[in-house]
């Protein structure tokens, strides 16, 4: 009786002592290279099973806390990011018990909006993150879920808590800083998270997001090719396939027309589109983070000024007729410019979160933007996302503040873009 009791304590001792089950703290679906999907998870140990079509399929390691990147900013990781690819046959998935969104061919709406995260930077006016009026991301995100879209596309910067919040501030007073996981998290995981569930997506880099800041984040959790050791801009352009439509995905993070050897950055980024021109068919979008043809407003009383010529000048010319429309973030508000058809329109939807950027003073329509001429331009200053629906070989485009309101609406149609607020 003596040897059971002993067996039976040193049983539950064993039972107790045994490490927790690992949590998923995240997961969502990413679109990758032609008709390439992946789940992706976060989690604070193993990595899961994901089950596809009630057969469980394990997830791979992508990252892990000791996982080595080198060339980045000093940041720690005490997280693992998961993947497995999915089947093209696959009907169903769940993780967890919980259903998956897998991709729909040829999605009917497209939520698009970008530059999520709380500016406290050197140098710059801190954004009371605590305030959900000064910092809406999290209600964006919320009310971009509700209106259960087939696909969202981030246009790029995450990350914008770089710096502590300085003393005294209780607007953003508590919140973690840098570029490692808790930062991560609150600045765009978790108030991100009921959309990521929502739909597959699409995530752009930004300049947020280069090797002089978050590009490790971004490299071990979005980036859509298999996590390298070392950090490298440029990191390429390719495309994604949804039936018979595409989404085009430009790395133009550091395509900054001030950069250094901007002249190799150009050359580069016309190497990258070349190799990838002929898989672009008679229906997509441009994705990058910096536009190609938008203007914003000069500094030293300049009044317009057009960003961004280093990657017009790269790919403009060999941009084929399947692209209908270009779409970026980067300058923090809403502009549409339409060339009637003789050049993809321009897209910025740059409004999810961060400090705004007022729009540009002088009217836009009638004038050059890298030589070509602007038939219309439509803009908007103000916290927002927008939701594109499809109806038959035309695409309408709403763009809702944070509290849901109807700001613009838009119609894509061909290489038209119109806006009418």
């Amino acid at each position: 009786m003596r040897d059971l009791s002993l067996y039976i304590i040193v049983l539950a001792a064993a039972v107790f002592t045994c490490p927790a089950e690992a949590k998923v703290l995240y997961h969502w679906v990413e679109l990758g290279e032609g008709d390439s999907t992946t789940i992706r998870a976060i989690t604070d140990g193993a990595c899961p099973n994901v089950m596809f079509d009630g057969v469980p399929a394990p997830m791979g390691k992508r990252s892990e806390p000791a996982t080595r990147f080198e060339n980045v900013k000093p940041a720690a990781f005490n997280v693992t990011g998961c993947e497995v690819a999915i089947p093209r046959a696959a009907k169903s998935a769940s993780i967890e018990g919980e259903p998956v969104n897998l991709p729909s061919p040829d999605p009917q709406r497209i939520v698009v909006f970008g530059d999520t995260g709380c500016r406290i930077a050197k140098g710059d006016r801190v954004q009371a993150c605590n305030d959900p009026r000064s910092w809406p991301f999290p209600e964006v995100a919320r009310r971009a879920a509700a209106t259960h879209p087939d696909l969202v596309i981030h246009v790029g910067d995450y990350l914008y808590r770089e710096e502590a919040c300085p003393a005294g501030n209780a607007g953003c007073a508590g919140t973690p800083h840098g570029f490692g996981w808790d930062t991560w998290e609150v600045d765009f995981f978790r108030p991100a998270d009921p959309l990521l569930r929502s739909a597959p997506w699409i995530f752009v880099r930004g300049n947020h997001e280069d090797c002089n800041r978050a590009a490790e984040g971004w490299f071990r959790f979005l980036d859509h090719a298999a996590m390298g050791q070392t950090c490298r801009d440029f990191s390429g352009i390719y495309v994604s396939q949804l039936g018979s439509f595409a989404v085009v995905n430009v790395d133009g993070a550091r395509a900054d027309d001030k950069v250094k050897n901007a002249a190799d950055a150009a050359r580069l980024l016309r190497q990258q589109f070349a190799a990838i021109k002929d898989r672009i068919p008679q229906e997509a979008w441009l994705v990058s983070h910096r536009p190609l043809d938008a203007v914003r407003p000069g500094e030293k009383g300049t009044a317009n000024v057009t960003d961004n010529r280093l990657q017009d000048s790269a790919i403009a010319d060999l941009i084929p007729a399947g692209i209908r429309m270009l779409v970026a973030g980067h300058i923090h508000f809403f502009q549409a410019v339409d060339f009637a058809g003789h050049a993809p329109p321009q897209l910025v939807v740059g409004t999810g979160g961060d400090h705004l950027s007022p729009i540009p003073p002088m009217s836009v329509a009638g004038s050059q933007i890298n030589g070509k001429t602007v038939a219309a331009a439509s803009a908007y200053s103000g916290f927002a996302y927008m939701v594109w629906d499809r109806s038959g070989t035309e695409w309408t485009g709403t763009l809702f503040g944070f509290d849901g309101a109807a700001i613009d609406k838009c119609l894509l149609n061909g290489r038209s873009l119109l806006c009418n607020r």
